[in-house]
Order: C-alpha cells, then sequence, then structure tokens
C-alpha cells in the first residue's frame, strides 16, 4: 500500500515538473513573438531610370511598386503608363522606371536639345536662317555610321539583327549607364552578343 502511495506522489510531482517547464521556458506568446516579427520585416528594392532620388529604397514585405514610386519621385518624362503600379515586390528586386520617347513628352520636343531648340526659332517653329549643326545628326554623313548615342529607335532599327524591341532596349540601357564610351560597350544591352555586334561593327560609331 505504501509503495503504491509512493508510485502517485511521484507521479504527481512529474506532473507538476512538466508544467513548470511548459510555463517558464516555453511560453504560450511564442506563436505570437513570432508572427510579430515576420510582420516586422522589409524588403530592398533598387529604383533606377526616370526618377529623382534613384537608388535603395527600404519597404514593408508586401508592398507594391506604387509605394516605392513615392519615395523616389518620377521625373516629368517618366512614362508611368508602361508600368504596373499594382505590381507586388520582392527583395533584391530592381525597377527602371522608363522615359518618354521625345513625341510623347507635350511642349518638350525640343527642349532637351538646345542646340535643336535655337534651329527652330525657341517655339518649335522651323527656321531656314539657323541650320541644324552636323553633330546633332545620329547618321555620320560623311561614312554612313550610326551614331549609338544619340540614334533614337528608327536609326537603330537599321542595324542588322536589331529590330524595335531591342532599339528600346539599347536606348534605356543608355539612359539608365549614360553613353557608351565605344561601339563594343554595345555589347553590354542585354540580347546583343558577339555574332550580333559582328555584323554591324562596321556600321557604329559613337559621339557627344
Amino acid at each position: 500500500m505504501e509503495r503504491k502511495i509512493r508510485y502517485i506522489w511521484w507521479g504527481v510531482l512529474g506532473i507538476l515538473f512538466v508544467a513548470a517547464i511548459w510555463k517558464f521556458f516555453l511560453p504560450h506568446n511564442a506563436a505570437v513573438s513570432i508572427e510579430k516579427t515576420s510582420s516586422n520585416r522589409e524588403i530592398v528594392v533598387y529604383v533606377a531610370g526616370a526618377v529623382k532620388e534613384p537608388g535603395l529604397v527600404h519597404l514593408p514585405i508586401d508592398a507594391r511598386l506604387n509605394d516605392a514610386l513615392k519615395q523616389v519621385t518620377p521625373l516629368p518624362e517618366a512614362n508611368i503608363d508602361q508600368m504596373n503600379p499594382a505590381e507586388k515586390l520582392k527583395d533584391g528586386q530592381k525597377i527602371t522606371v522608363p522615359y518618354k520617347s521625345v513625341a510623347q513628352v507635350p511642349g518638350e520636343q525640343n527642349s532637351t536639345n538646345p542646340s535643336v531648340n535655337a534651329a527652330l526659332g525657341g517655339n518649335g517653329s522651323a527656321s531656314s536662317t539657323v541650320p541644324l549643326p552636323n553633330s546633332a545628326s545620329p547618321v555620320n554623313s560623311n561614312s554612313g555610321q550610326i551614331n549609338i548615342n544619340t540614334a533614337g529607335v528608327s536609326e537603330l532599327d537599321k542595324l542588322p539583327g536589331i529590330g524595335p524591341a531591342l532599339a528600346e532596349r539599347i536606348i534605356q540601357y543608355r539612359n539608365d549607364h549614360g553613353a557608351f564610351s565605344k561601339p563594343e560597350d554595345l555589347q553590354e544591352v542585354s540580347g546583343i552578343g558577339a555574332k550580333t555586334y559582328e555584323k554591324m561593327a562596321s556600321m557604329l560609331t559613337v559621339g557627344p
């Protein structure tokens, strides 16, 4: 009988011991803490292109593209219509805000190029007394080469292996990284490999 009572006491003590461990070493709010920590996480994205403040942007984990655009302030010439403000962002993502083409910016067709603006009399009307400088042309009149630093989509589309989509990509790369220092730099554009570049190498030139 005494042995049976002893076993009962040992059982009670064991239950109390387990309860104490549960209470002091495994707090019931552990799941709440994990959930709270998860909700406090953030993502970091890189924004470049037609914005006033390009660079790294810290956002909530459930942020959308519109949240990032609010922090970097798009320029007036930014082509937001080509983007989806509702796009959900992910950590480490790079966002490039595209520029509008000159024809898409109302009232600014000539404001970005002072020499062209002067040739048009400063008000968009043609002037027969002020000729356009040769250096502004994307095509070198002497050799027929295309200046990849000034050429638009229609000029770049004339190059072998370059279609409208790839021409747009060249212009976007130029906007993001600045002017090409040598024709070979064109191979840095995604979609232009060594074979494609070889076909057009003799037709390329760089300039201001």
